[in-house]
């Protein structure tokens, strides 16, 4: 499985305060909420929470979060895009080609908007 670069990814406190204080786009389901403002480097990044709170097992997180980051790299946006993926309670309740529909959904909402 190719790996997720670190250039790829939010990884400081500040650039997901950057996103959550300041997100220009928002797109959500019953699963997952998205929030992007456009990217502050040459290229997408992306941060994914999965609270202990809505999902208790870990394992669970973990795919939620490996099936977010596979979305991301095999669907990159045109413009660079600083994005955070929410998942809420349902997330967990999904089996993973449901997770993956529902996942590309968000991402053409979202490139919709942008390029709108």
């Amino acid at each position: 499985m190719p790996t997720f670069p670190h250039t790829a990814k939010l990884s400081q406190p500040d650039h997901y305060r950057r996103v959550f204080e300041g997100s220009k786009y928002k797109v959500n389901s019953g699963a997952f909420l998205l929030l992007a403002i456009p990217g502050a480097t040459q290229s997408s990044r992306l941060g994914v929470v999965v609270a202990k709170k809505n999902i208790r097992r870990a394992a669970r997180r973990n795919r939620i979060k490996r099936l977010v980051r596979e979305q991301f790299r095999r669907h990159p946006f045109e413009a660079a895009m600083d994005l955070v993926v929410l998942a809420r309670s349902g997330a967990d309740q999904m089996d993973n080609p449901s997770v993956w529909r529902e996942l590309e959904r968000l991402w053409r909402t979202l490139e919709q908007k942008v390029n709108s």
